[in-house]
């Protein structure tokens, strides 16, 4: 069941890279491929983590973003090679001595959730406004995003891959 979820993830991504938002259909990929299925509480789990993810940027708390991750998290940023494991990540969101990044707003629409009992994909679309030190300088981006998130001994559901695009306007 894992090769075909992580299956659904490439179709997907590329699918998703490649289009506009519009193309809401190709979060259907996902359903086709994962033949599994999730819990109602699992599913309720699965969104408040995906939420507190977001929460955690628009209160600009770099330990309440990094503990919605595995610590053998990878990233996969638009245009980028992938960033994996905490130290990277804590390097590459929230370098020591550089500017801050300030979070001034963050949305996540999620489109699809979709798995089994022991990963899970969601898919969505989401924007994003920040500043790294003079907020006069503020960006906004808005993108495709893909998680992965693998339940935990523990039962919790953390983000173990991230995935987003740059979409132009």
């Amino acid at each position: 069941m894992h090769a075909r979820l992580l299956g659904a993830i490439l179709v997907l991504g590329i699918t998703a890279l490649h289009h506009a938002p519009s193309t809401v259909a190709a979060a259907s990929a996902v359903e086709q491929v994962a033949s599994g299925s999730l819990a109602a509480e699992d599913r309720r789990a699965i969104l408040a983590q995906v939420a507190s993810y977001r929460d955690g940027w628009l209160a600009n708390d770099s330990e309440r973003v990094m503990s919605t991750l595995t610590p053998d998290a990878v990233l996969f940023p638009s245009g980028m090679r992938p960033i994996a494991g905490e130290v990277a990540i804590r390097q590459f969101w929230f370098a020591t001595g550089g500017p801050a990044t300030t979070v001034t707003s963050m949305e996540q629409n999620v489109l699809d959730v979709a798995g089994d009992g022991e990963l899970a994909i969601v898919t969505g679309i989401g924007s994003l406004a920040f500043h790294t030190g003079d907020p006069a300088q503020t960006r906004t981006q808005e993108s495709w995003f893909i998680n992965v998130l693998a339940r935990q001994t523990d039962g919790r559901w953390l983000i173990a891959k991230r995935m987003w695009s740059n979409l132009s306007r």
